[in-house]
């Protein structure tokens, strides 16, 4: 009995050795393989297989590092008059608008009359300054009169002192008058280089350039806190881009920028001139300016561009260093990850430091060679099939 059930025994020992055998041999091929899964296995470094046309499909673009496709990042921005080209008309008394002179989309020359305006202040101010100019010559005859015939002993000093006080007075009036006026822009008689006539005033332009807006209507009443015309001179227009906070160190005063207007499909130059001190609170965002050239007239203010910010070649921490866009880097278990393209469909998982993070891009150590292929956009793609292994 104990013979047989030792010959069970051995029996039994040699089909589980068996089983295994073929569990390690004929079963050789893992269930990801027999799916049609891509595979990740370990060998000097862990790897991740696409079959490639499934890449393309999925929209996973592969690039060399280093190249055209991450040179840079793009911001956006408008097209805008030059503060320092433009400028704004109004007047600085309440009044009826009496004539137009210019149209919108006419060039200006500067001083040259863009409209007239009647204002009733401006009339009595005049009046005002006649009566104080006629009082002060009276006060001043009065007084020479008083003090020759002082002097001849005629009168008393009593009387001189007040012919001298009186002429005092009346040109101080006859000063205040003419400072009134001189802060309308007017003078004693009418518009200053005009023919308005008396309580006329007028708006001239203030620089050459182009009348972009006029608001003035003919027979309308304007008030001064309003503007009844705009003069811009669109030979230079003004780009202005938002940078976000952590990508203000890759863009700085005096660097040459290219700006993509879509709507045109051209690219024009701008120089960055101004960058703004204070970052938006919401937006977390600095404002830059860039000077374009526009001799043409073609650009617009108001278009949308696309600012193409150029990444250096290396930074303070060391020559070694490169920049990918932000997408291709992709954080795996403990640490962040690019893949590599080895050959077609196949990527190596490599480790990397950061840097410097944005938004846009990313500042990587020294992991990563000039010219080496990695997958720059859809990358979260082979980082899910690494983590499902």
């Amino acid at each position: 009995m104990n013979k047989f059930i030792t010959m069970n025994l051995s029996l039994f020992g040699v089909l589980v050795a068996s089983l295994a055998l073929l569990l390690g041999t004929g079963c050789g091929k893992s269930h990801a393989a027999a799916e049609g899964i891509p595979e990740t296995r370990e060998k000097k470094g862990r790897t991740v297989t696409f079959d490639p046309k499934a890449l393309e499909r999925l929209g996973v673009v592969v690039g060399a590092v280093g190249g055209p496709q991450n040179q840079g990042f793009t911001v956006p921005g408008t097209l805008e008059f030059d503060p320092e080209r433009y400028a704004e008309v109004g007047t600085l008394a309440d009044g009826r608008v009496t004539s137009l002179d210019v149209h919108v989309g006419e060039r200006v020359k500067k001083g040259q009359l863009l409209a007239r305006i009647m204002v009733p202040s401006v009339a009595t101010a005049q009046a005002e300054l006649v009566a104080a100019a006629a009082a002060s010559k009276i006060a001043a005859t009065n007084e020479a009169r008083e003090k020759n015939l002082l002097d001849r002993e005629l009168t008393t000093a009593r009387e001189a002192e007040m012919a001298r006080g009186d002429a005092v007075r009346t040109q101080a009036e006859l000063s205040a008058a003419q400072a009134r006026l001189a802060a309308l822009g007017v003078g004693a008689t009418g518009a200053t280089g005009s023919k308005g006539g008396t309580g006329a005033i007028a708006l001239s332009a203030p620089i050459d350039g182009v009348v972009v807006r006029r608001d003035a209507v003919l027979g309308r009443f304007l008030q001064a806190k309003e503007t009844a015309f705009v003069v811009a001179d669109p030979s230079v227009l003004q780009a202005e881009i938002n940078v976000y906070e952590s990508d203000i160190p890759y863009l700085k005063t005096g660097d040459e920028v290219a700006l993509t207007i879509d709507t045109r499909e051209v690219t024009i130059a701008g120089k960055v001139t101004y960058i703004e001190p204070r970052i938006g609170r919401s937006s977390r965002a600095l404002r830059a300016h860039l000077l374009v050239p526009n001799e043409d007239g073609s650009l617009r203010a108001g278009t949308f561009v696309r600012a193409q910010i150029k990444l250096p070649n290396g930074t303070s921490k060391g020559a070694g260093s490169m920049f990918v866009p932000a997408e291709a880097v992709q954080p795996l278990g403990e640490e962040d990850v690019i893949f590599v393209e080895k050959s077609a469909g196949v990527f190596e998982v490599r480790p990397v430091t950061v840097r410097r993070r944005t938004p846009q891009v990313i500042e990587l150590g020294s992991e990563l060679n000039s010219g080496e292929r990695i997958a720059l956009k859809g990358s979260f793609l082979l980082r899910g099939e690494v983590s499902k292994q």
